[in-house]
């Protein structure tokens, strides 16, 4: 390669000189004597030596620049490639950005639309009563008498209405919890082994008590059929949240010789909560007869078996603000999560059930 390059760079001189050659003598007589001639070529070649170039380096100079603008050429070609890919991953990078943002505000826009319309009635109730409960070391949950039960002796679907009380001894109403069962299931089977179900309704006025739409309810209860006997089988509610479709707990009533014991479990199956009480309380002993009726019965309420301090208590009242129905007192620590203050209320329900309702006199 590098001979090729010699020879064409020697023919490209060659012919270079032979046509200066021929310009001059085409254009000035040349004359006879050698001298003359002889400077003219002298001229030519001192040129030629003052710029020192020689033939191969007349065909490097062009060589290299062409190289040096076909790099310049490429450099700026891939530049504007890399420029290019870059916005292009930038462009697609905001997109696939953009389009959770999109996403989570066409799902809160549908979530407001829902709750505003008032499917979704359930879900904003559980968040608000999840603010109401927090701060909570207080409740009260009263049963709602029915005039009937006197006239006809059979029992009724219950109702309870649940409060919080002030400081200044007002109350707040919260919620009503109400009885679904059959009539059936109701007169011909005790209390305390009898199923029902049971919802929680979420309301701020106790003037719409009588109202059964439950529907839009906020939680389910339920208790199932169940005969007890001894450790084997033993009566107990499960809580569930409705429109989440989950279970945040369950009470149990655990088998004890004298002392009414209760359990809370929570959605893992694992214990949390044990309600205990004495068995020689007056108003536990005498609940059926006109003196323990006046008497209240206390439940203390610890963070485990093992643990001998209460953390709380449920006191079981008659005659209270109330002058007529039961009435249930419930105090508990406010660090106490949402779900666990209201499984709380639930062993008030259950210890209402198995304690404290009456039969019906065709049972009796």
């Amino acid at each position: 390669m590098e001979n090729k390059k010699k020879k064409k760079g020697e023919s490209l001189l060659k012919i270079y000189l032979s046509k200066k050659i021929k310009t001059i003598i085409s254009n000035k007589k040349i004359n006879k004597n050698e001298e003359g001639h002889g400077s003219k070529l002298s001229k030519e070649s001192t040129i030629l030596s003052k710029l020192s170039v020689s033939p191969l380096n007349i065909f490097n100079l062009n060589s290299k620049k062409e190289k040096e603008d076909t790099e310049e050429k490429e450099e700026k070609f891939e530049k504007k490639e890399k420029m290019d890919i870059k916005i292009k991953k930038n462009k697609k990078d905001k997109k696939e950005v953009e389009k959770p943002k999109l996403d989570n505000k066409i799902k809160q826009f549908k979530k407001k639309q829902t709750v505003s319309f008032g499917t979704n009635l359930a879900l904003s109730g559980f968040t608000t009563l999840k603010g109401q409960l927090t701060n909570i070391t207080e409740l009260i949950i009263h049963q709602e008498p029915d005039i009937s039960e006197l006239f006809c002796g059979c029992q009724q679907p219950n109702n309870y209405h649940v409060y919080i009380p002030d400081l200044n001894g007002d109350l707040t109403y919260i919620y009503k919890l109400r009885e679904f069962s059959g009539k059936c299931n109701r007169i011909f089977i005790p209390v305390n082994c009898r199923g029902f179900t049971m919802k929680a309704k979420l309301t701020h006025n106790k003037k719409n008590s009588s109202d059964t739409d439950y529907k839009k309810s906020l939680m389910k209860i339920e208790k199932d059929f169940k005969i007890p006997c001894l450790c084997l089988v033993r009566p107990e509610i499960v809580v569930e949240i409705i429109d989440e479709k989950r279970i945040i707990g369950k009470v149990v009533q655990s088998f004890s010789l004298c002392d009414p014991v209760f359990t809370v479990y929570n959605e893992e199956d694992e214990e949390i909560k044990y309600i205990e009480a004495d068995c020689c309380q007056c108003g536990f002993v005498f609940r059926n007869w006109s003196i323990g009726k006046t008497e209240e019965c206390q439940f203390k309420i610890y963070n485990s078996r093992e643990n001998t301090n209460p953390i709380g208590y449920i006191v079981k009242k008659t005659e209270s603000i109330y002058s007529l129905g039961d009435s249930y007192f419930i105090n508990f620590p406010a660090k106490l999560s949402c779900e666990e203050k209201f499984l709380l209320s639930m062993v008030a329900i259950l210890i209402d059930y198995q304690y404290y309702e009456k039969n019906n006199e065709v049972i009796k």
